[in-house]
C-alpha cells in the first residue's frame, strides 16, 4: 500500500478529531505524526512513551481491532490496528473524560512551581470529552481502512485494563455535568475578580481566555448570539467594576470606565468587536486597580510589590530581587519598608493571609494544601501565622465567612 494514501486518511483523521495522530508501521517507524499536545518531560508518557506503549500492545496482537490505553494520571488514547502488505497502527490522543486534580498531581509527582504550571498549561489544551463524544471518534478511527479505499472487516472492540491508579481516581470523581458546570462557572468568577483585585492582570486574563467556554451560555438566546455576548459583556463588566470598587479606587474612576464599556457594549453590534471587549475590560480595570493602588510609590518598590504579587508563593532571595532592580539589597529593604512601612517578607506574608482567605473562603480544600498553594511547606506553621495575623485558626475562618 502506498504511504501517500495511508497519510492522507490519517490527514483526515487528524482533521476530524483534532487530537494527536499518529501512523506507525510494523518496524516501529512514524509514517504519519501530527502532535500539537507535548507531554511535560517531567511526567509519565512523555516523549511518545505513552504511544509507544499502546503500539507495543497492538502489535503483540490481533489485527483489524481497535484498542484503548489509559495511563496512570488520566490521558486516554485510542488505537486501531491493520495490515495491508504490511502491519500498522493508528492511534489518537491524549484526551481526557474527566477534568484533572492539579494539585493532586503536583503533590503526587513532587512537581515545583514552574513544573506545575507547564502542566496546568498543558491540560487546559487537552480535550475533556464526554463517553458519547469519545465513542465517535472511536468509530471514527473503525473507518481508517475506508479512508484509504479499502474494504474494512467487521471490528470488535478490545479495551485494555485502564491504569489502576487512574481507575480509583475515576471511581472517586462521578458528579452530575451540569451541576460541575455552574459550580465551575461561579468559582471562575470569583477568581477572576479575586485577581482583578490583587491588580494581577496576567492571572485575570488566562483566567478568562482558558476558560471561555464556561461563559458560552450557549443554551440562552439560541437564536439570538447578538444579544446573548452583549448580556454576557454586560455581567463581566459588573463584576469587574464590582471587584475594583473592592479594592478602594476612587469611586469616579471606576464610573468612568463602566459607563465607557457601556457605551461600547449598546453601540456594537459585530459579534467579533464584542468578544475583543472582554480582554479590554479585564486589561482596563486591572490597569485601575495597579495604577491607583501603586501610584504613591517609587518605580522600585512597584517592582517588588508587583513581583510579590507574581510569586507570594516563592521564597524571597532578596540579592535576586535587588538585581531585578538594580540596586543593593540593603538600600531596598530600606527604601521598600520607609514607602510601605512593611517589610518585604511582612508584605509577601500579607499577601499570602489574602490569597489564603480568598481559598478558605471559596474552595472546597483542605487546609493542607491551601498552606501549600500559598507557599508553606508546614501547614502547622501556616496555621499559626494565620491565627497571629487574623486572631482565627484558618478552619475557624472558614466556618465564620
Amino acid at each position: 500500500m502506498e504511504h501517500s494514501k495511508i497519510i492522507s486518511a490519517a490527514m483526515k483523521i487528524n482533521q476530524l478529531t483534532d487530537l494527536n495522530t499518529y501512523v506507525i508501521d510494523n518496524s516501529g517507524e512514524f509514517v504519519f505524526y501530527h502532535e500539537d499536545i507535548s507531554i511535560p518531560a517531567f511526567m509519565p508518557g512523555s516523549g511518545q512513551e505513552d504511544v509507544l506503549n499502546l503500539y507495543n500492545q497492538m502489535m503483540i496482537q490481533q489485527m483489524n481491532q481497535l484498542y484503548s490505553y489509559t495511563n496512570e494520571w488520566g490521558l486516554h488514547y485510542l488505537g486501531y490496528s491493520f495490515s495491508t502488505n504490511d502491519s500498522f497502527a493508528v492511534i489518537i490522543g491524549p484526551f481526557m473524560y474527566l477534568t484533572p486534580d492539579m494539585y493532586g498531581l503536583s503533590r503526587e509527582y513532587n512537581l515545583r512551581n514552574n513544573e506545575s504550571e507547564d502542566l496546568r498549561s498543558m491540560c487546559n489544551q487537552i480535550q475533556v470529552l464526554k463517553t458519547d463524544k469519545a465513542n465517535s471518534f472511536a468509530s471514527i478511527l473503525q473507518q481508517f481502512e475506508l479512508l484509504i479505499n479499502k474494504e474494512a472487516v467487521p471490528i470488535r472492540i478490545v479495551a485494555n485494563k485502564d491504569n489502576e491508579k487512574y481507575r480509583k481516581r475515576e471511581n472517586n470523581s462521578i458528579m452530575n455535568d451540569d451541576a460541575d458546570i455552574v459550580t465551575m462557572r461561579y468559582k471562575l468568577e470569583g477568581n477572576i475578580m479575586h485577581a482583578v483585585e490583587q491588580g494581577d492582570k496576567t492571572t485575570a486574563i488566562k483566567l478568562l481566555n482558558s476558560n471561555d467556554m464556561l461563559f458560552s451560555f450557549s443554551e440562552r438566546f439560541p437564536n439570538q448570539p447578538l444579544r446573548r455576548v452583549k448580556n454576557l459583556a454586560i455581567v463581566l463588566s459588573t463584576l469587574l467594576r464590582n471587584a475594583v470598587i473592592r479594592s478602594d479606587v476612587p469611586a469616579i474612576f471606576v464610573h468612568r470606565v463602566s459607563e465607557k464599556y457601556a457605551y461600547e457594549i449598546e453601540y456594537s453590534n459585530q459579534l467579533s468587536k464584542l468578544q475583543q471587549l472582554y480582554e479590554g475590560m479585564v486589561e482596563e480595570y486591572t490597569d485601575l486597580v495597579i495604577a491607583n493602588t501603586l501610584t504613591h510609590y517609587s518605580k522600585v518598590t512597584q517592582k517588588v510589590i508587583e513581583y510579590l504579587i507574581s510569586f507570594y508563593d516563592k521564597q524571597i532571595d532578596k540579592n535576586e530581587l535587588a538585581e531585578l532592580c538594580f540596586t543593593h539589597p540593603s538600600h531596598l529593604s530600606r527604601k521598600f519598608k520607609q514607602e510601605t512601612n512593611m517589610t518585604i517578607t511582612g508584605y509577601q506574608q500579607m499577601i499570602r493571609m489574602n490569597q489564603a482567605k480568598h481559598l478558605l473562603k471559596n474552595e472546597n480544600i483542605s487546609i493542607e494544601e491551601i498552606a501549600w498553594l500559598v507557599g508553606y511547606e508546614d501547614a502547622s506553621y501556616f496555621t499559626r501565622v494565620f491565627k497571629k495575623e487574623t486572631g482565627y485558626t484558618p478552619s475557624q475562618y472558614r466556618e465564620n465567612n
